[in-house]
């Protein structure tokens, strides 16, 4: 049975463009982000309160019962350079993962370590961290943790340029408003949902 379903996923598969789920995700995004703007028009330049206040991750109104934000907000971003700079990154790793793996493995991956991502961000509230956060840099961060996982027995000289991939994307997305431990999170969850899907 589960040599007939991969049998069936590589067919499907083969039939594919290449990059067809990573360019399918920022497809996704975008669209979204356009119908941000047409509802929320500040969305633009400045990062929405409104979006925020709709979709993203609200710890105190997820507790309250609004489960539904730890799967919305990795979808939607803030402003326009929220939006590109996980754009970039999404195909940078998705583009390279989507060369090692399935399509809808990578969509595992990213799918679950965004919410991997968003629940430890509710669970920071028992430190005394609470962000008010939205955006998809946690998934893209699995992306790269699943990376991190198919490269441990991979060449020196393919985990040294990944490295430098890493070291720039943490440069990029640090800041006073950056939700690390989505980040972190992330990208643990995407290196451990890769070893279960390959194990």
């Amino acid at each position: 049975m589960k040599y007939m379903f991969n049998d069936r996923i590589a067919r499907i598969q083969t039939s594919l463009p290449p990059l067809f789920v990573t360019l399918s995700i920022g497809v996704i995004l975008i669209l979204i982000y356009i119908f941000g703007m047409i509802f929320y028009p500040d969305q633009l330049l400045i990062q929405s309160r409104d979006m925020i206040g709709q979709w993203g991750q609200d710890n105190e109104l997820i507790l309250n019962g609004e489960w539904y934000r730890l799967f919305t907000a990795f979808w939607i971003h803030g402003n326009v350079v929220h939006l590109a700079s996980n754009l970039l990154f999404l195909l940078i790793f998705g583009s390279r993962l989507e060369e090692l793996v399935k399509g809808y493995e990578l969509f595992l991956v990213f799918l679950i370590s965004g919410i991997i991502g968003n629940v430890a961000t509710l669970g920071s509230i028992l430190l005394g961290i609470d962000f008010i956060s939205l955006g998809a840099s946690g998934a893209v961060f699995g992306l790269l943790g699943a990376i991190l996982f198919l490269l441990g027995g991979k060449s020196k000289r393919e985990r040294r340029s990944m490295s430098y991939f890493i070291l720039i994307f943490f440069v990029i997305t640090i800041g006073q408003d950056t939700n690390f431990i989505s980040h972190l999170f992330g990208l643990v969850g995407g290196f451990y949902v890769m070893k279960l899907l390959k194990n």
